[in-house]
């Protein structure tokens, strides 16, 4: 469990003093539900498991000026969803990123170990999310298929109307209260920080330098030395050797230009081919696997049924067919390899 950092603060700005005094917290009765009131600013819930996003919420309505400050743990991120048109200077790291008029739905990401520090002149009402990084790099995996993307930490505040949404949503989750409350603030909140996730994503993948089109005499050489070899076992190099180019880039261009990866584009045209066999030339399955460049009858099956969606011999009957040929083992015998799923071919 995280208790909150001694480091975390709130003060009064020294210049205001004279305009109000703040001895007691805002809410000296804080809910101790599933979205607590802050008594002091961005602390994360007391009790709160790390492996859980906490979820609690600064508000007051008064219209004095306050000065708070806060430090972000090593462990885990801040996310401030504003619900209120607000009027603030935020500081982090000593550094001025807003200062001004703040409307609802703007949404802030601080990152691990970072100092903040925040003038409020007036009313505020924000929804802070502590999200550990473990949970970051868990949904990044899911989500981007990379745990090293993370959340967009640079401090500036963006407009996010669907977060506000979410924000306020997660406000139910004490009127809904128990077991069923806390699973509506765990939805709620894994929404929030996906959302934030693939917001990150797509703004790195618009970052990155574009990838040229693999040129169109370049892919005809490549689609026609697939065709003649969809039989024989073919690699990366190959491929990439057919077009010309370094695998590295053969793989990035290529995709580019058919929107498939090569190994993924080979065994589509594996299984179409495989497709015309067995309705043109009534052959076996051993016989069409060996001829479309699978070692093993259960591997083209599994791979018959990932893109067709139905294993071969029940794709063939739904196409009218009662029955696929039957096998001719004494064209075929197994491989001498001791794993009884080798198949070669042996001479008539």
């Amino acid at each position: 469990m995280i208790n909150p950092s001694p480091r975390a603060i709130s003060t009064v700005a020294p210049a205001f003093a004279e305009k109000r005094r703040f001895n007691l917290p805002i809410n000296p009765n804080p809910s101790a539900g599933i979205v607590e009131d802050e008594t002091i600013w961005r602390t994360r819930p007391i009790g709160c498991p790390v492996t859980r996003v906490g979820a609690t919420r600064w508000r007051s309505f008064d219209q004095g000026t306050r000065e708070a400050y806060a430090e972000t743990p090593d462990d885990g991120h801040v996310v401030a969803i504003v619900l209120r048109n607000e009027n603030v200077r935020l500081s982090l790291s000593g550094r001025t990123v807003h200062d001004g008029a703040v409307p609802p739905g703007m949404v802030q990401v601080t990152g691990p170990a970072v100092s903040a520090r925040c003038v409020f002149r007036g009313p505020y009402d924000v929804v802070h999310l502590h999200v550990p990084n473990t949970l970051i790099a868990e949904f990044a995996q899911n989500i981007c298929g990379s745990e090293t993307a993370s959340l967009r930490s640079e401090g500036t505040l963006t407009q996010d109307p669907v977060a506000e949404k979410l924000g306020r949503d997660l406000l139910a989750a004490d009127e809904i209260g128990g077991s069923f409350g806390q699973l509506y603030a765990d939805c709620i909140s894994t929404a929030i920080i996906a959302r934030l996730l693939a917001a990150t994503h797509r703004a790195q993948i618009a970052g990155r330098p574009k990838v040229a089109e693999l040129a169109r005499w370049r892919l005809r050489r490549v689609t026609e030395y697939v065709e003649a070899n969809l039989a024989e076992p073919l690699s990366l190099g190959d491929l990439a050797a057919a077009a010309g180019l370094t695998r590295m880039h053969f793989a990035a261009q290529f995709r580019v230009a058919t929107g498939l990866p090569p190994h993924e584009y080979l065994l589509r045209r594996r299984i179409e081919r495989a497709q015309e066999m067995l309705l043109e030339e009534r052959s076996s399955l051993v016989e069409v696997a060996l001829s479309v460049g699978f070692q093993t009858q259960s591997h083209f099956t599994s791979v018959f049924k990932r893109f067709v969606g139905q294993p071969p011999r029940t794709w063939y009957q739904a196409q009218g067919a009662r029955e696929i040929p039957g096998e001719q083992p004494a064209r075929y015998r197994l491989d001498d390899r001791g794993d009884g799923r080798g198949l070669s071919r042996v001479a008539a």
